[in-house]
This record gives C-alpha cells, sequence and structure tokens, in this order.
C-alpha cells in the first residue's frame, strides 16, 4: 500500500505533511468522534466455495457495534442478508435456505482473527475503515506506518493506517500458524470508498465498491434477523 508523504496545495499555499508517525496517527484515530448512524449503497463481486455472484446492496452501520448488510441480486428480494445486534451475529443466504446464528464474540471475534476481542465492535470498525479495539497496547510500525497486536500463542493483528485520515488501508490477521484469516484493504477516506476482503476460514471473499455515505434512522428491529421457517441452522465458526 502506498502512503502518501505529501500533499500539494494551491499555488501561494504551503506544502502540507502528511503525518506518518504510527504512535500520532493511533493518537488521532482513539479520539476521533464515533460516527452516527450512517448508510451506503454498494456494488459487490462475492466470490464463495461453489459460486461467484456480482450483485448490489445496501449497508447500515451504527457504532460501535450493530450493522446490516443485504446483498441483492437483479430482481427479487435479498439473496444474502447479514444482521448484528451487538450481542448476536445472524445471517441468511436464500439460494440456500441456510440460516447461521452465533454471539458476536464467539463467532465474529474468531472469523476475523480477533479472538479475545469484542466481536461485534471489531466487526462494526472494519466496516467503517476504523482502527478496532483490540485486547492489549499494539506495537507501532514505522513503515508502512502501521500497528501490529500479538499473542503469545503466535497469532497476530496488523494494521496499515491512512496517513491522511489515520483510518485503514489494509489489515490482516494469522492463527497460531502463521495461516491468514483475515486479509483486507480499504480505499480511504472519511468512509469507505471500496473494500477489499478475504476470510479463508469461511472460503468468501468479495470485493466491494461504495457509493455516498449518509445519515441514516434505522430501527433496532433492522438489526434482528428471524429464522425463515424451514432454513437449514448452521454455525458461523468451521
Amino acid at each position: 500500500m502506498i502512503l502518501l508523504a505529501l500533499l500539494g496545495c494551491p499555488r501561494g499555499g504551503p506544502a502540507v505533511t502528511l503525518e506518518a508517525d504510527p504512535a500520532a496517527l493511533l493518537g488521532r484515530a482513539r479520539a476521533e468522534a464515533v460516527p452516527g448512524a450512517i448508510y451506503a449503497p454498494f456494488s459487490a463481486v462475492l466470490a464463495m466455495k461453489d459460486n461467484r455472484v456480482a450483485a448490489g446492496g445496501n449497508v447500515v452501520v451504527v457504532a460501535p457495534d450493530r450493522f446490516r448488510v443485504e446483498l441483492r441480486g437483479p430482481i427479487g428480494p435479498p439473496q444474502l442478508v447479514v444482521a448484528c445486534d451487538g450481542d448476536m451475529v445472524r445471517a441468511y443466504l436464500a439460494p440456500k435456505n441456510l440460516f447461521v446464528e452465533a454471539s458476536a464474540d464467539a463467532g465474529l471475534a474468531t472469523v476475523l482473527g480477533a479472538e479475545g476481542g469484542d466481536g461485534a465492535r471489531v466487526a462494526t470498525s472494519l466496516l467503517l475503515g476504523r482502527v478496532p479495539m483490540l485486547p492489549g497496547e499494539p506495537t507501532l510500525v514505522s513503515s508502512p506506518p502501521g500497528l501490529q497486536w500479538s499473542r503469545a500463542d503466535g497469532a497476530a493483528f496488523s494494521v496499515v493506517l491512512d496517513a491522511a485520515t489515520a483510518h485503514l488501508a489494509a489489515a490482516r490477521a494469522n492463527d497460531t500458524a502463521g495461516r491468514p484469516l483475515l486479509d483486507a484493504t480499504w480505499t480511504p477516506g472519511a468512509f469507505p470508498g471500496a473494500l477489499n476482503v478475504t476470510i479463508p476460514s469461511l472460503t468468501v471473499s468479495a470485493d466491494v465498491k461504495f457509493g455516498e455515505w449518509s445519515p441514516a434512522s434505522p430501527s433496532d428491529a433492522a438489526f434482528v434477523l428471524l429464522k425463515p421457517e424451514g432454513a437449514e441452522t448452521r454455525s458461523l465458526v468451521p
């Protein structure tokens, strides 16, 4: 990931040096106000174990720990819905009539390589391209500027920070054997312009391009997904 070191200003104005010190960027990230409820449409290419889907959808996020993602085909109802109410994460894959339900901590935190963290908060931060809150203090990485959380068992979660915004440019998580659990890159901004993410344990990857992010006012019910009658139920964690 190439990080800009210098931003050109209009003629007559001074050049502005972008902050490349990871400690300063971490301080900015932690001091940033939590955004209110926000919504964006998106287009995505979703690759799963046995099929590949190009579709549009929308995402609603209420920091620090609630979100709903819907992926739609050309016609008809949503083909994939994922909702998290802060405690539980639930998903429904319509073509397979498959329903998934798990606690955010035991489910989301594990598949994202953030075991021991608050899974709902970590997932919400990643959707917004913000630095996640993980247990312990991270090690500062200078080039490119970033952070790394390492566990005694060898597992690690690392991020690269965008020098202009102190938001995420990339993230990677490995398990105790060094195998990747999460590999993601963002197009940073006030809110992400794009997100490319791979989660090997779920055999899924997504290439997402977001439209304009706008304020939203979802009801609490938007973040609770009910199991459709007759749907097969599976665990989130393989």
